[in-house]
Formats: structure tokens, sequence, C-alpha cells
């Protein structure tokens, strides 16, 4: 296949996995321009002959070339070139089971993809449900982003806002508490109550929580210092909260 002239490249990102291919060629509402498949079993050959219904060509591929193409080996053997990244719609997750939905992550104008693609890996790994993104403003998911994910792209659903205090209020009335991490958090990390249904709050790299989404938070909470560096990386914060909040609903599931 002849390569993309690079601004046809700039438009077009590869997602990877079952779910993602699967949720992106079901839905509709992203342009698949190409399927490529390196393994062959039922769940592939139903998404097979979804996308030969929507005209979409498919190709075989070993598994090492598509590794060498997409820059990681968590693809499950199938991926799809597509105009842009699938997200999921506020309305959407919100129709979520409540325990399906949370812990969740609301990234409130990360700029940098490093910093993105690291709180999705460790979202992934310490089981964020969902991840809230403002529409402008802040970084997207591009291949750069779902290469550092190292997979947790494919397996947690990423939501676009476009107001993200709106977003958080809906989210508050679905029956989450949020709360955003802050250095002058009034209350320790260690202290809250991470247990309840919650939503964590990651501000920008440099200005932290923009001042009317700090407003929009049930409380703030900060990590405790215990060296002369008084704060964390974005990424890193995100990912030592989720960690404390899992430490802490394990805590209390061996008690009851």
């Amino acid at each position: 296949m002849a390569p993309k002239p690079a601004a046809a490249q700039e438009k077009t990102i590869w997602i990877s996995g079952f779910n993602p291919v699967s949720e992106a060629i079901r839905s509709g509402s992203v342009g698949i321009l190409e399927l490529i498949v390196a393994r062959s079993d039922p769940r592939i050959e139903e998404i097979k002959v979804r996308a030969a219904a929507r005209s979409i060509p498919v190709r075989m591929e070993d598994r090492e070339a598509m590794t060498r193409r997409l820059g990681h080996s968590h693809h499950q053997g199938i991926a799809a070139l597509a105009a842009r990244f699938p997200t999921l719609d506020l309305e959407s997750l919100l129709e979520r089971p409540l325990a399906e939905r949370e812990p969740l992550l609301i990234l409130d104008s990360i700029q940098d993809p490093q910093n993105l693609g690291a709180l999705m890996r460790s979202g992934c790994f310490l089981g964020a449900r969902g991840v809230v993104l403002p529409r402008d403003r802040a970084a997207q998911v591009t291949e750069t982003v779902m290469k550092i994910a190292a997979g947790g792209t494919s397996h947690v659903p990423v939501v676009q806002a476009t107001n993200l205090v709106r977003a958080m209020e809906a989210l508050k009335e679905s029956g989450l508490w949020i709360a955003g991490l802050d250095v002058q958090g009034a209350v320790s990390i260690h202290d809250a109550d991470l247990t309840v249904p919650l939503a964590l709050v990651v501000g920008n790299e440099q200005k932290g929580l923009r001042p009317l989404v700090r407003k929009a938070c049930d409380l703030l909470v900060h990590i405790p210092a215990h060296g002369p560096i008084d704060s964390l990386n974005a990424a890193t914060a995100g990912a030592v909260a989720l960690a404390e909040l899992q430490r802490q609903r394990s805590e209390k599931s061996r008690r009851s």
C-alpha cells in the first residue's frame, strides 16, 4: 500500500484491540478506512462481516508486522485505520451502572501527550473506568498517546466534554463524588474517603485546576510531600491518587 501524504496521515489514527475496533465499526460514527487482522477466530470473523457490510477493506497481516506498524504489541491481532479516535459521549457513560463507570479520571487541560498517555496507562492498570477530557485546549488521543498508553486506550473509554464543569455537575447528579488533586487541598489523600463512588480530577501541568473546575469539586485533596520537592508531575499524581483509592477499597473489602 502506498504511503499516504503527510496531511492525510495527520488526520488518521490506528485503533487497536478487539473492543475498540468492534465498537468503532459497530457505531458507524467513525470513518474506518481499513481493517487489518492477524488472527482468525469467531469474534474476528464477526467483525470482518460487519466491516464487509460497510464496504471496509479487510486484509491479513502477520503479528510482527502489525506490531511494527502500530508501535506496540497490545493490539490483540486486530487494528483499524480510522479518520479519528472514537470517543464515548457523556450520556452513554451516564447510562452505565454506577459500578461500571467509576472510579473515573477527569483531566483538566492536560497539554502534554506524554502525560495523557501515561495517565491512560496508569488509569487502565489501576482500574479507572473512563477518562473525561475537555474537547478544546487540551491534548487529545493520538497515535503517540496510544503508544505511550501501551494498550490503555484499548480498554478505557474516553469522553470529550464540550464544557468540563457542566460534565462534572452531570456526573455528580448521577451519584459520583468529585475529588480534585490540588497541592493546596485541605485534606490529605490518605485521610479522604476514596471508597465512595468517585471521580478524580487532575489539573494542568503548570496551572493545576482551573478556578471553576476547582469550585465544582466536592473536595480538594493533596498528596503529602516527604522530600524537598512539593509537587508531582500530573501523570504521577494521578497514578498515586488512583493507587491510594484502590488501597483504601481493598482494605475496606478485607474488613467487610
